[in-house]
This record gives C-alpha cells, structure tokens and sequence, in this order.
C-alpha cells in the first residue's frame, strides 16, 4: 500500500514539475520581443550624448546590409540578425602598417544589441565587446522592401 501511495505522489511530482516548465517555456515565447531587422531602408538617429556623430541611412536585404555613406555604397554580409543582434561581417584591413595598438583595435568585433522593438523603431546598443559601448541610438525604418 505504501509503494503505491510513493508512485502516485512520483507521478504528480513529475508532472507538476513538467507543467511548469511548459508554462515557463511558453511565457518566454509570447512575450520575447521579435528581434529581427527585417528588409527595408533605415535611417539612423543617435542618443543624445551621440548626437554630433555623422547621420547615415542603411538597407537591409535578406543576409546583406548596404550603407550609404559620402555618396557612396558600402555593402557587407549580415553574419547574424537575430536574438535581438546584429552582427555584420568585419571589413578586412592589412595590419602591416598598423602599431600594436591599432592592431588590438582592429581585431575587435562590433554589434548591435536591440533593447526596445516596434513596429518600425529599433533600439540599439552598438559595442565592442559586452561591456564596452561604442554609441546607441534607433534605427527606424523608412520603407520596407
């Protein structure tokens, strides 16, 4: 009698604890934010503490970003845009010429971290490494593609 009494408070046991996990795990799904850029023309509107540095308009297209910058278009690959990130692909530059330091600098690897999503303003942190920030601002977006 007394195992049978230990089987079923196992099996509520069991599945109590599976019930909140479900719960747990659905709650996180509903309200995560959709952290993906999606195709479209943005411009860029720093914070103000950033507010001095030079405006530019970007467009994304499926796993590329092109920049506009000086009259002239700079096109790289998004290595990832997703997980509220954006990362994209580094620019290669010979470090022949380059000190130490440069050297460091140039082998760091920025992103973007979104901290509020709507429907067409993006929230961004730019950094180069978890701690260390480079500017923040918004993306908004202009015209989806």
């Amino acid at each position: 009698m007394k195992t049978n009494y230990s089987k079923i408070l196992s099996y509520k046991s069991i599945k109590i604890i599976l019930i909140l996990f479900c719960s747990l795990f659905f709650a996180n799904n509903i309200f995560s934010q959709n952290c993906i850029l999606p195709n479209g023309k943005y411009k860029v509107e720093f914070d103000k503490q950033f507010e001095l540095y030079p405006k530019f308009e970007f467009q994304i297209l499926n796993d590329s970003i092109t920049f506009y910058e000086n009259y002239s278009f700079v096109t790289r690959k998004i290595e990832k845009n997703k997980d509220c990130s954006l990362i994209i692909e580094k620019e290669i530059i010979d470090e022949t010429d380059l000190t130490e330091l440069q050297k460091m600098l140039n082998r760091q690897h920025p992103f973007y971290t979104f901290k509020t999503i709507s429907d067409s303003r993006f929230d961004f942190i730019y950094r180069v490494d978890l701690h260390v920030m480079i500017n923040s601002g918004k993306f908004v977006l202009i015209e989806t593609e």
